[in-house]
């Protein structure tokens, strides 16, 4: 494969760095655990000085596409797809544009039901025990009385991978910030927390039958209930 850089032309120096790195990530030049070479090799080979290529894998690291690594083994490396920096813009641009819990309902709604229903069709023993354990995680939190916890957002999460849909999966990963904060800035007592984990029972099981239709039609019936609450 060729990983070899080119030298740049005029313009903004790390915006160009950024671009060739991302495209040899996107032509499979590069994969995820691969390692870049040193930031001083990488300014060698564009013709630059170190400065611009810092610039660029700060933003690459802040965007989830390289990460760094200090210390022995350390390096530049191709990260992991991972929806949390598309989740965090996504926060904050509905915060500024003060997007509501319906809208976030509505959106809800047109995803979870059919990440639920393709779950059903695609579930593995292993993904059926990720989801139990999510819940088993959720009812002890609810019985020590713990305000909140994140094993309610990890079942939708772990629901979302289990579809086998990427495209899904990231869509629905990327809303979980903004469905946290919503919890923690509403609160649900303890009557509304145990019949989210009765409601997570009851799709679960529906998941688990192979049963599409139950899967999302209890889904969609969780996700309105919850809207309630918020109210």
């Amino acid at each position: 494969m060729n990983r070899s850089f080119i030298r740049l032309r005029q313009g903004r120096v790390s915006d160009q760095i950024r671009d060739q790195i991302t495209n040899q990530i996107i032509a499979g030049h590069l994969r995820v655990g691969d390692q870049l070479p040193s930031e001083g090799e990488l300014a060698r080979q564009l013709g630059v000085s170190r400065v611009p290529v810092r610039e660029a894998v700060i933003c690459m690291q802040q965007s989830g596409l390289l990460t760094v690594k200090r210390g022995a083994g350390g390096g530049i490396f191709v990260a992991k797809p991972s929806p949390e920096p598309v989740g965090e813009v996504l926060t904050l641009m509905l915060r500024l544009g003060r997007a509501s819990i319906a809208e976030l309902t509505e959106a809800r709604l047109l995803i979870e039901p059919e990440v639920a229903r393709l779950a059903s069709q695609r579930a593995a023993p292993e993904h059926l025990q990720a989801l139990q354990e999510t819940i088993d995680r959720y009812s002890a939190s609810v019985e020590k009385g713990e305000p909140r916890s994140l094993a309610d957002m990890d079942f939708h999460m772990r629901l979302a991978e289990t579809s086998r849909n990427t495209v899904l999966s990231l869509t629905l990963k990327s809303l979980v910030p903004l469905l946290y904060n919503s919890v923690r800035q509403h609160g649900f007592s303890q009557k509304d927390r145990c019949r989210g984990i009765l409601d997570h029972r009851g799709i679960l099981a529906a998941v688990r039958s192979g049963d599409g239709a139950g899967a999302a039609q209890a889904m969609a019936e969780h996700i309105k209930r919850m809207a309630t609450f918020w109210k």
